[in-house]
């Protein structure tokens, strides 16, 4: 019977995924006290007990992306070709949806530091994925830099989001792990379907209120997809440095007390080779890898490099240091959400991964089960799931967090 009421109502047109869920967890509390019922007898202290503990239950919902080899989504799975297991042990599934939904998205601009034609370039890109939204999905500006703002409510106007995005300016310092917090904040009593889009390098610098541990610890707790468009700025950045320490040679680079490099004096003016979007592919430095020693010599103002050999220096110890963190923030905090990393190389490249991720937000299925872990203890749980399709590559978050405190 509970299959059946589900089953019907996800056919009917118009049916939300609020509604389904709703309906689930109705129905399953329902089932349970009844069942209690049952075992219970005449002893309302157990029936309590049992009733209790079933409907503090939490439902955990897990988007689930699936294709095909060639990253073509596959629409036609049903809930029996799933399987959910959390900490090795299969779950029962409880809601499965597969109906296209809107979205909220929240998109995050990293406006630090940015000379006019990079900040152009950012904005840019955000209004063409906002060119992507439909009407019925809903999108939210959040910039940063030395300061969060949060520039809209969620909104379905293009014009609105127009207004802010290219109203942002550039400014100093890089709250990025508070600019994440605040997105993720905004989403938590969102119903449907939820994403956060970044566009910046990672790099933080100096955020009080959050850390790259407390903003991955609000990814876990957030039923939001992270979606991330990376910007390579590592060489302008070394180019600024390596320039202020040719025009200064008396003097060392110096370097703040957590072991990052500060902004020259002359960040925020013109680029050192100046490059627009899309850009003629600049030189740029790779992280890690076998090179050795200062990477970049400075010739003039358009920057020619060379590689040496010579032993790394604090610039080069630095700066690996500096975006070998932002690398892996990125990596692990979009991948523990079932989202991606794409590096903004081409407007085309980039302008169709926008394209992907919006039709993958509407196009995910939607697996939702009560755990059998009842302890509320805030600990890792880490989330599987399988599809019994030949050839299918399902993505999805790949654990949560419960909140804490709850029993």
């Amino acid at each position: 019977m509970v299959y059946v009421l589900i089953h019907c109502a996800a056919k009917v047109k118009g049916v939300t995924r609020s509604v389904m869920i709703i309906l689930a967890r109705v129905i399953a509390a329902l089932s349970i006290a009844t069942v209690a019922h049952a075992f219970a007898g005449d002893d309302p202290a157990r029936q309590s007990q049992q009733d209790t503990v079933r409907l503090n239950a939490t439902l955990v919902e897990v988007p689930a992306t699936v294709t095909d080899r060639a990253g073509r989504f596959i629409a036609d799975l049903a809930q029996g070709d799933f399987a959910v297991f959390e900490d090795g042990k299969r779950q029962d599934i409880s809601l499965f949806t597969a109906i296209k939904q809107p979205f909220h998205a929240v998109l995050v601009l990293d406006t630090s530091n940015s000379a006019e034609d990079r900040l152009r370039a950012i904005q840019n890109l955000a209004l063409e994925f906002a060119r992507e939204a439909r009407p019925e999905d809903r999108l939210m500006v959040v910039s940063f830099d030395n300061e969060v703002r949060q520039l809209t409510d969620f909104t379905s106007s293009y014009d609105e989001i127009e207004k802010a995005v290219r109203g942002t300016e550039s400014g100093f310092g890089k709250l990025f792990y508070e600019a994440v917090t605040r997105a993720l904040e905004n989403l938590k009593d969102v119903e449907g379907r939820r994403a956060v889009i970044l566009f910046s390098d990672g790099v933080d610098m100096r955020s009080i209120e959050a850390t790259s541990e407390s903003a991955t610890r609000m990814a876990e707790e957030t039923e939001a997809v992270i979606y991330a468009v990376r910007f390579d700025t590592r060489w302008w950045i070394e180019a600024g440095a390596r320039r202020q320490k040719q025009e200064r040679p008396e003097s060392k680079v110096p370097f703040s007390v957590d072991g990052r490099i500060p902004l020259p004096p002359d960040f925020g003016g013109p680029d050192p080779q100046p490059t627009g979007f899309p850009p003629v592919r600049a030189p740029r430095i790779e992280i890690g890898g076998e090179r050795r020693g200062p990477p970049v010599t400075i010739i003039d103002g358009n920057s020619r490099r060379t590689i040496q050999t010579a032993p790394p220096d604090e610039i080069t110890r630095t700066l690996d240091k500096m975006y070998g963190e932002a690398d892996g923030f990125l990596q692990a905090i979009s991948s523990r959400t079932g989202g991606l990393v794409f590096r903004a190389e081409t407007f085309d490249d980039t302008r169709s991964a926008f394209k992907a991720i919006a039709d993958e937000l509407r196009n995910q299925y939607m697996v939702g089960y009560y755990s059998t872990n009842e302890r509320r203890d805030g600990k890792y749980r880490k989330i599987k799931v399988e599809v019994a399709r030949k050839g299918a590559q399902v993505r999805a978050r790949s654990g949560y967090r419960p909140e804490a405190g709850r029993q």
